[in-house]
This record gives structure tokens, sequence and C-alpha cells, in this order.
């Protein structure tokens, strides 16, 4: 059917948040094109993906006045790829985030995923953070690494508790089990999935770092798509209806992007590589005949990712890339003014210029991360002959990017395909300074993805619709002589651009100088689309639901119809995140694991002493009659191989625990310091040494009684004070109101007042008086601009928060001066409109409760304060 040239063809790509349809028809010898798109209806009140794929094919038979479909199924040849959803989405634990959590996200991007989140043991956030930023996330598949084979086991386990604690669960159907490849210390493989239990899929493969010298990434790779491919794109819903319509298996959408390049590198005889720019990651792909490889930085792209753009690349790096001189200032609030409104599009030349050199970075950024993947596979794993440890030299002025070995580069993406092809080649020119012999092309009108499937079932039918309809080739780079860096500084070298529509241009740069001022090629008059601004501040009146919540259950203190203040705890949870220590008792005892009952004296939910037996038998010749346990807890169970967990003991008080340092060293209490091994914060095991005083004649050593951390140093009583580790979160009200009802983590709040929706805000919940022009005391502050000056003297005055018309986002972004922020228009200097300044005024010295929680996707949050009358 699909080689019928007769008959219309038609093919869908179901993304994450639009479905776009192309209707392809030949007339004789010509191949043309329609296209439409509709909403991707995977997330409610839709949750079908089929209702979206036939709005959009609804849409095509308005457009072209074909009929396409017959009832409620397409009656044409019909294909479809899909990254509904939002495509491979992950998280990755390992034990150090230097080593192993580094190897894994390296894995993980080598497979195609967009990295969520990566948690290490020594990242820095506490066990109550991960599990809530855990919380927030909604990844397809988990990727758990950690520890070299043979090393300790509990690291593995301590981190497969913590996705246990978080309730974690998959993107696309919250009551499917997620899926966690295991790919660390193959000690610990068995008892990462006794913790992980039955609410997780666990797929266990070889260590990714079975020592420190070797990685593996094969195996975790190939483990990762397969999962993808049969228990993630399979949960999308409506799913199984799409695949019965389509006449070839519904692709994924990255994999269909890679099949084209495939093909279009084959045609060529060379490698390829293509970079697709979207809001909020930007995928790479390099493609020689079957040999490709795909990876995606998630934290870059022109919209939802544009700040990480920043912070990836250096604010100079953008700035340098501006005519003129660029106020970093106007510069950084002209970026947080795209992340804030991500669907808005450039109404000057200056937001065009801006745009095109956060894109340069982004691709140059993202090219990098794909060469560094490239270069941890082993050389047989890697696409073409590119060698791309060549590519990333540093220490040149332009951030020392030099791309080299390929013979093609296309850009894709919105801000490629819809600038001028100058801009276009500017872009890619500017990010890569691509040396040798390359031809620069783009994507036409995003059908890369619908092409690859075609390519599916008919390779050569794709290759020629590709290169009538689908790439627009820009012009061929070449650059003059046998080594371009090469020679003196200030010896020039012609770096020839030849565009195939438009003029010739030669751009000349200083050998070893300057980075090639290759905007240069766009034109000074720009046709703009007009702007869709969205996220626009509310202004309203009423009653408001709050929701307070603990990250993990604990003990909720209200009842439905408690009448609640601000103040009031409503909810507390205390964890200890207690250690597991495993007990070989089997293997000590020479006995088979189905015999260990026979030889316990100690049973799980039985507390053990250190030291004190837990297994026994009549003595043999060759086997231990005892087992003494070398720790101290509760026994938790016993798994299948004969071993036991035992659960650390918690500490039973919340008293500090008192050390006596300066008494147990014989010294006076003015002598202690010198003898200390401790600061204040640091974390202690038990035993672990406060102090030490070594002699020729003595040897005196204070050890920690208890695990904690050091909470105080009194050298006037010659003390240390030890705070049993344990952590404790609790929530408020925040609002005055009534409980309407509660859950095992907290209350919701019905609260009365008018309530103004911000844009970005920063800060946790606060409350206080509403106070115009100077702050006072705990105080919620009103001011039209909040820039550094302001916000170090709101600080002073002991306000804690500040609702602001507008601000400068390169002083808010270090935390706002210790402040909740709500930013209510956007960054800049901006006024108040007639609505918020109105409600700000009849609330003078009202309690105001603000929080400035922003989130931009998955489960979109504003900041917001809530106006008591």
């Amino acid at each position: 059917m699909v080689r019928d040239g007769e008959n219309p063809l038609c093919v869908t790509d179901v993304g994450s948040t639009t479905t776009k349809a192309m209707l392809f028809v030949r007339d004789g010898d010509r191949w043309s094109y329609e296209r439409a798109e509709a909403p991707t209806t995977v997330e409610a009140p839709h949750e079908d993906v089929t209702i979206g794929v036939l709005q959009a094919l609804r849409g095509l038979e308005e457009a072209c006045g074909r009929r396409l479909l017959e009832g409620e199924r397409p009656a044409v040849p019909f294909l479809s790829t899909s990254s509904a959803g939002g495509g491979l989405a992950m998280v990755v634990t390992g034990l150090v985030e230097e080593l192993t959590a580094r190897s894994a996200r390296s894995v993980a991007l080598g497979a195609g995923a967009i990295v969520l989140d990566v948690v290490a043991m020594n990242d820095g956030r506490t066990a109550y953070r991960k599990i809530d930023d855990l919380k927030a996330e909604r990844p397809d598949i988990i990727l758990l690494a950690g520890g070299f084979d043979g090393e300790a086991i509990s690291g593995p386990v301590h981190l497969a508790e913590l996705l246990v604690e978080s309730d974690i669960h998959p993107k696309l159907n919250p009551d499917a089990r997620l899926p966690v490849v295991y790919a660390g210390n193959m000690n610990a493989r068995d008892y990462v999935g006794s913790s992980l239990g039955e609410r997780f899929l666990f797929r266990p493969v070889e260590n990714i770092r079975p020592n420190e010298s070797t990685m593996n990434p094969g195996p975790a790779r190939r483990a990762i798509q397969g999962l993808f491919m049969d228990h993630v794109m399979s949960q999308a819903p409506g799913y199984a209806a799409l695949a019965s319509w389509v006449d070839a298996p519904v692709r994924p959408t990255p994999a269909a992007f890679l099949k084209i390049l495939s093909v279009l590198s084959s045609h060529l005889e060379g490698t390829v590589l293509a970079v697709d720019i979207g809001g909020a990651t930007t995928d790479v792909f390099t493609a020689r005949g079957d040999e490709t490889l795909r990876t995606v930085s998630a934290n870059l792209g022109m919209s939802y990712s544009i700040l990480n753009v920043i912070d990836t690349a250096g604010l100079e790096s953008v700035t340098g890339l501006l005519e003129g001189e660029a106020d970093a200032r106007d510069v950084m609030n002209a970026v947080g003014n795209k992340y804030v409104r991500p669907t808005s599009l450039p109404e000057t030349r200056a937001d065009a210029e801006l745009e095109w050199a956060v894109a340069t970075a982004a691709v140059r950024e993202a090219v990098r991360e794909h060469m560094q993947v490239m270069a941890s596979l082993p050389p047989g794993e890697r696409p073409g002959a590119v060698e791309p440890r060549t590519v990333l030299g540093r220490g040149d002025d332009d951030g020392g990017l030099r791309l080299r070995g390929y013979d093609m580069v296309i850009g894709s993406g919105g801000i490629l395909s819809h600038s001028s092809r100058g801009a276009a080649a500017a872009v890619l020119l500017d990010a890569l300074r691509p040396e040798g012999d390359v031809e620069l092309a783009v994507d036409s009108a995003f059908m890369f993805p619908h092409l690859g499937v075609i390519a599916d079932v008919d390779a050569e039918l794709a290759r020629g619709l590709l290169e009538e309809l689908g790439i627009v080739r820009l012009g061929r780079v070449s650059s003059a002589g046998e080594n371009l860096l090469a020679g003196g500084r200030g010896r020039e070298v012609e770096l020839g651009f030849a565009p195939d529509a438009e003029s010739g241009v030669v751009l000349r740069r200083p050998e070893g100088g300057e980075a090639a001022r290759a905007r240069q090629l766009v034109p000074e008059e720009v046709e703009l689309p007009p702007s869709r601004r969205g996220g626009e501040q509310v202004v309203r009146h009423g009653e408001h639901r709050v929701k307070r919540e603990l990250a993990i259950e604990g003990e909720v203190f209200v009842s439905p119809g408690d009448r609640v203040e601000p103040a009031d705890v409503v909810a507390r949870s205390v964890q200890e995140f207690l250690r597991p220590f495993f007990l070989d008792v089997a293997d000590v005892m020479k006995v088979e694991p189905e015999e260990l009952s026979d030889v316990l004296v100690k049973q799980p939910g039985d507390e053990v002493e250190r030291q004190e037996v837990i297994a026994k038998q009549p003595w043999r010749l060759g086997r231990p009659s005892s087992y003494r346990s070398p720790v101290e807890g509760t026994i938790e169970k016993i798994l299948p191989n004969g071993t036991l967990v035992v659960r650390e003991r918690p500490e039973l008080s919340r008293v500090l625990t008192t050390v006596s340092v300066a008494d147990e060293l014989g010294v006076h209490r003015s002598k202690m310091r010198p003898y200390l091994k401790v600061e204040v914060g640091e974390e202690l095991e038990r035993d672990q040494w406060l102090a030490a005083r070594i002699t020729s004649n003595a040897r005196k050593i204070v050890r920690s009684p208890v695990r904690g951390h050091v909470e105080r140093i009194d050298e006037k009583l010659g003390m240390v004070m030890i705070e049993p580790l344990r952590q404790e979160d609790e929530v408020a009200a925040w609002v005055p109101g009534t409980v309407l009802e509660t859950t095992s983590r907290g209350p919701v709040i019905a609260t009365s007042g008018t309530e103004i929706t911000g844009v970005w805000g920063t800060g946790d919940a606060v409350f206080g008086p509403l106070v115009p022009g100077e702050p006072a005391e705990r105080a919620i502050a009103v001011v039209e601009h909040a820039d550094a000056a302001t916000l170090e003297r709101l600080q002073a005055s002991g306000a804690v928060g500040v609702i602001a018309a507008g601000g400068d986002l390169i002083d808010l972004r270090d935390g706002g001066f210790g402040l909740t922020v709500v930013v209510v228009h956007g960054f800049g200097r901006r006024t108040y409109s007639d609505a918020v300044r109105d409600a700000l005024e009849r609330h003078e010295g009202a309690l105001a409760s603000i929080d400035g929680t922003t989130q931009l996707r998955v489960g979109v949050r504003r900041p917001r304060a809530i106006l008591q009358e």
C-alpha cells in the first residue's frame, strides 16, 4: 500500500504536547504534502492518544479536501511515531556523585533518555529532600547504580529504600510497576531487589562500573531501551488502538529520527550530525549508516530550560555573541521572561538576536555532551570515524568546540526551522566551528520522524521525500589550510561559506583568535511572528483551597472541621533512615538457607544487642557452634539466601548526648580544642573518634557513643554535644481557615481572601502583615522593583517576604537574600496592573500568606499570595 503512488500516505507523530499529521501525495513524478496539528490527548481529561490523532487527521481532511477517515479510523495507508508523555524520562542514582552517578547519567543519555534527576549519596541533599524531589518526578525508568563489585552493599540498598519511601510512580500509568534497571555492585543485587519489592519491575544487569578503571555501559543501555519499548510506550492510554490502525509498527519518535538519518548518511556515504533544539531539551544524533547514537541534553532548551543554558554555558558565552555592548542584567531579565512565558515569540530584532545567541550556546553545549558520551563508549560502539576527543578541545576564547569528522550538519527545531536561512547557518557555524568540508542543512518542516517511519517500509521512498521535501541545504563550509588552528596569532585564514540561495559570503577571522562572526549573515530585516504570551497573573476573590503536605506520611494534628491559624503546626513526620546491616548467618554457620530456621535463636521482629548470640547449633568439626551479632538493632527479615537484615536501632530520645571530652582526656577545658577531631555539623558514626591525646607515655581517645552529628562544641564546659541522626519535617497551616479533609500527609484547608498569582518566585511559604514602602519585622513588603539593594534592605529589616511587580533575575536567582519572593509581572522594570495594585492597596496591613514555589512543567505551579480580608 505504501508503495502505491496513486494512494496518499498519511503519517502522524504523536508528540508530548502536539500531534503532527502529514499527508504525502504524489502527482506524476513530484510529491507534495499537507500538514495539520492537534493537541496530544495523552493526559486528562481525554487520556487517549487516538483522540488527538483523529483531530489532526480531520484537520488534514479540511486542508486537502480528501476523505482520510472511515468512521473512527484511517481509511488510507497510515503510519505513526510516538513520544507521547515526553519521550524516555529517567531518574539516575549512584553512590558517589563524581563517579558512579556520573557514569550512570552517561549511560542514560547514551540510551536516549531525558535525565530528570541524578540522586547520589553525597549530593548534598538530606534524605528528606531527596525523597521530596523524587516524589515530584514521574520517570519512565530508574537506573540504580553504585559501588564497585565486591564492596559494601548497604549503599545501593539505601538508595533503593529512598525510592520505596518516595512512593515514586511511572509517568504514564501510576498503577503500573515502575521499571528499575539495577547496574551497581553485583553483591547487592538480591538485597536491592528484595528492598524494592513487588511495586517495582526489577531488571538487574552487569555493573556499569565493576571497578574504578572499567566502564561497562552496554548491558544497562540495552536494558533501558528494551524496557522503554516493552513497558513504557505501550502504557500510553490509547496506544493499543493506535497500534491496530497502522500498517507498520509504531516507532518511538527519536528512533524514527535516527532511522532517516541512517538512510541519509548511507546515501551520502558519510557521517551526519543532527541537532534538534526544543523548548526543554536538545537532542543530538550521530549517524553513519546503521551505526547511530542519540543523546538528550535535558537541561538545554529554548523555553523551559533556557536558564539552564545560561548556567551550563555561562552568561558571557551568550552576551559575547550579541553585537555591541550587552548589559548582563538586561540579558538575564530577557532570558527570564522567556522562561516564565515559554510560548512567547520574539517581538523585536533584539529579541530574535538574543534567542539566536542562546540557541548557539545550547547547540554547542549539547554537542559537547554528545561527544563526552561518545568518548565514554568503547571504540567499537562509536558511530562513524569520529574521534570525540579531538572535538572537545578547551582553552579557546570561544568555548573550544571544533567539529571534525562530519560530512553534514543538520539543524532542527523551531528556532532553526522558523528563522531565516542565514540565521540558521549563523547559529550552526558559531556553535560548532565545523572544520573540513561540511555541508549545512535544516529540517524544513519537522518531518524527519515522519520520514523515519516511512523508511521502515520503503527506505528509497523516504530518501526521495527527504531530498524533495524534508531538507533545506544551506550551503557548504570549507576551511583553508591543513590546520585551521596552527600558526601565529593575527594571520588570517578563510572560512568560506557558500549559501545555496542567498548571497555568497566569505567570513574572515584571525587564526586562533575571535570566533567567526557568522551572525553577520543574518539579514537586517527579520520577519517575526506575533507574540503568544501566557502565564499572566490572576487576581481572584473568594474561597481558596490550600493543600499542606509532608514529604512522607506522618502524624496529622487536625481533623475536618477544625479551625486553624497560619502558625499552627498541622502535621509532622520523623524519619531516621536507619542503615540496614546484612549478616551472612547461613554462610558462616555452614548450613543451607532452608535449614537456617533450625539454628536461629532470634527471629524477625526481635531486637539484638552487639555480640548477642542469634544462631546456635551443636558443635561439629568445621562448623561454628554460634553466631554473634556484630551490630545492634532489630531483625527485619530473612533473605532467601540465608542472610539476616538487621535494621540499625534508632535513638530513643531527642535529648542531646553530651560527651565530657576535656575530663576524659584529662586536660583543662580551655586546652581541649587542639585535641578535637570533629567540627560542628559533622556527621558521626558510633565509636568514631571525637578527640585524641597521644603522648609517649599515654594514649587517650574519646569516641562517640552514638551515631549522629555534632550539634555544639562548648569549650567553656569542655563538652561535645551530639544530636542523634534523624530528620524531622513539619508543616504549618500557612493560612487561617477551616480543615476540609486530611490524608496521612496533611490537610486541605479552606480560606477566604484575594489570591494574586505571579509569574515567578522563590522561597518557602511564609506569612505576615502586608506593608508597603518601608519594611517591618516579620512583614511581607510590597515594592515595584526587586533588585539587590532593595532585597538587602528588606532582609536587614527582618521582613520575611516580598511581593514585587518586577525584579532583576540576576539578583533574585541567588535565593532572594533569604526572603520569599513573588514576582507578579515579570523581570526588569515593571509596574503593577490596575487590578493587582488595587488589591494590594485595599489589603494594606492585612495578613498576607505568600509562597514562592514555581514549577513550569509537570503539574504547573506558580507563586502566589493570599491576602486576608
